[in-house]
């Protein structure tokens, strides 16, 4: 997670293995990442890959939104 401060990411390894909802979007993040890197390495992308790609973009960032969110909310409670 490298959109993170190291108070942060320490924060999110926490979040990992204590908060359900904060891990099942951390795997899908990570899933994403393995989806875009298998499209990176394709020469020539048909228009249905090109508009899968900028889906999965648009959901990752998403997904680092929310991740955020919940770290400064827990980094806050502490």
């Amino acid at each position: 997670m490298q959109f993170l401060d190291e108070t942060e990411k320490m924060m999110a390894e926490s979040l990992i293995s204590s908060d359900e909802n904060f891990k099942k979007i951390y795997n899908e993040h990570v899933e994403i990442d393995r989806l875009l890197n298998k499209y990176s390495t394709k020469p020539f992308l048909t228009p249905k890959e090109q508009k899968m790609i900028k889906e999965l973009k648009l959901k990752k960032l998403y997904g680092n939104d929310v991740m955020k969110k919940i770290i400064k909310e827990n980094i806050a409670i502490k």
